[in-house]
């Protein structure tokens, strides 16, 4: 048992070894890759700098344009508008985003079979050739419609068990809090899910989420466990960072956009070590999976013998 355990810790700090390492083996399509995120990343703070800095000198004209609306009867149009607006934002950073995971997924998945693409030679020989694209696609049309669905049933059990009277605000607060609770594994198989179905072209959909969480409950756990932990650490290094710019933005403009710059080019960082994580993952998991006896479901590091089943 000491010795398994041994092995089992030597495999996980493989697997975050490898993980820092991945990007190193190709710049030329990694660092292309975080400015992709950064900089519109950076985009977005300017923007909102410009509203820190509009907010007081416009309240005042904008108090005004609200009462004339509301005077001239046209502010459900005018809300209708901007709730148009909102939802086409929504949309377009969905499709950002989602467009930058599967590039994250396909450049660490090709990088680590030994493959040297510069990112434009990812995107036209291997993203957009064949069925290559089409089952990431799939995996994360599945998966939206998963999140979409567990969090409709979460704000309705919510709705069911918390009084009325705690109000919209609290009600909420305790909904974001619940959520990150019961997605705290589930988004991580979702990122796993998709991985599978950019490195295996026969598995999309149900098919891949099924390998997804075989391998994260059965196969290796320890692995899993500790992609989950590394994954929701991630999620808290950069936000006290765009605080602290935006801060900064209110006294001193240079020091703010110096400080965006460096908190964009961090989460640059973090997403790619997060989908490089989960593609290393994959790979060390299927590697250990073909060495285990088929219904064997307990966590064995790669190259170690086994016994026993469950």
């Amino acid at each position: 048992m000491a010795a398994k355990a041994k092995a089992s810790s030597s495999s996980c700090l493989s697997f975050l070894k490898d993980t820092l390492l991945l990007p190193t083996r190709n710049a030329k399509l990694f660092v292309p890759f975080v400015l992709l995120i950064a900089v519109p990343s950076f985009l977005l703070q300017i923007l909102s700098i410009n509203q820190i800095d509009n907010k007081n000198a416009s309240s005042a004209d904008f108090e005004k344009l609200v009462r004339e609306m509301l005077k001239e009867d046209i502010m459900v149009l005018f809300l209708i508008t901007i709730s148009i607006i909102i939802t086409i934002f929504i949309l377009i950073t969905a499709v950002y985003a989602y467009a930058v995971q599967i590039i994250a997924l396909f450049a660490a998945s090709t990088t680590y079979s030994g493959d040297r693409h510069s990112l434009p030679e990812l995107f036209s020989k291997i993203i957009m050739k064949g069925r290559h694209l089409k089952g990431p696609l799939i995996t994360i049309v599945m998966v939206s419609v998963l999140n979409i669905t567990c969090e409709v049933l979460i704000a309705q059990l919510l709705g069911l068990l918390m009084p009325r009277r705690l109000g919209a605000p609290y009600t909420g607060a305790l909904f974001s809090q619940f959520r990150s609770l019961v997605f705290i594994y589930l988004d991580v198989v979702f990122v796993v899910a998709v991985a599978v179905s950019v490195a295996d072209t026969e598995r999309r959909g149900v098919n891949a989420l099924r390998q997804a969480w075989r391998l994260m409950t059965r196969v290796w756990r320890m692995g899993g466990f500790l992609l989950v932990v590394v994954a929701t650490i991630l999620e808290m290094v950069p936000p006290p960072l765009n605080r602290v710019a935006l801060g900064y933005a209110r006294k001193s403009m240079p020091i703010g956009l110096a400080v965006f710059s460096v908190y964009a080019l961090l989460s640059g960082l973090v997403q790619l070590f997060y989908y490089s994580a989960a593609t290393v993952y994959y790979h060390q998991a299927m590697e250990i999976k073909e060495v285990m006896p088929h219904d064997y479901a307990t966590v064995v590091p790669s190259g170690e013998e086994t016994t026993g089943t469950v």
